[in-house]
């Protein structure tokens, strides 16, 4: 009898932090580009680049319920200050383009459109180096950041993998260690009934 009501709350408990641990990864507010590196368009003004001189970035798994925030970082350096914030964005996912052209007017320190909006950069006179863009709501825990290279010739770079974070794994691992107990206590009651 006690065999029972242990192996019952050991299984409980185990799969409560597996659905925990697999609600916070499906849940966190994630930000992704299609690529690594992107060259900068060096064509005119007037003629429409080609995907290939387009980052496409992706932002998803936000609370709609609060104000998200974000910001785009060159080596280090916030592309103005202070961050953007605002509402959310309607659709989850949000996808939207960035273009970078190779020289930036003197008059006119801007880049092409992100989160539906011209993006000015405040300072930066060289735009090549490392790009960031981070995004996160002040109001929750949710926060991400992509990062990519803007250069005149893009190298192949080695794709990063995504590495979910140490408390989501916690979750996960604390519900996979419950369930081996519960097997163990399981396979023992049997060999002891027979």
């Amino acid at each position: 009898m006690t065999s029972n009501w242990l192996r019952g709350v050991l299984l409980g408990v185990s799969l409560a932090l597996l659905l925990a641990g697999g609600v916070a990864l499906a849940q966190t507010l994630t930000v992704t580009a299609d690529q690594d590196c992107v060259e900068c368009w060096p064509g005119p003004r007037e003629v429409f680049p080609p995907p290939e001189y387009w980052v496409e970035l992706t932002v998803q798994g936000w609370d709609p319920e609060h104000v998200m925030c974000y910001q785009f970082y060159l080596d280090g350096q916030a592309a103005w200050d202070p961050p953007k914030c605002g509402n959310p964005p309607p659709v989850d996912p949000w996808e939207f383009s960035m273009l970078y052209p190779c020289t930036l007017p003197d008059d006119q320190k801007t880049i092409a459109r992100g989160l539906g909006q011209d993006v000015h950069l405040d300072g930066i006179e060289d735009i090549y180096g490392e790009w960031k863009f981070r995004v996160w709501q002040p109001e929750t825990d949710n926060a991400d950041s992509v990062t990519y290279w803007l250069k005149e010739e893009c190298e192949v770079v080695e794709e990063v993998e995504f590495v979910p974070e140490p408390g989501t794994m916690l979750l996960l691992g604390s519900g996979l260690v419950g369930l081996a107990g519960y097997t163990t206590l399981r396979v023992r009651s049997r060999r002891t009934l027979r």
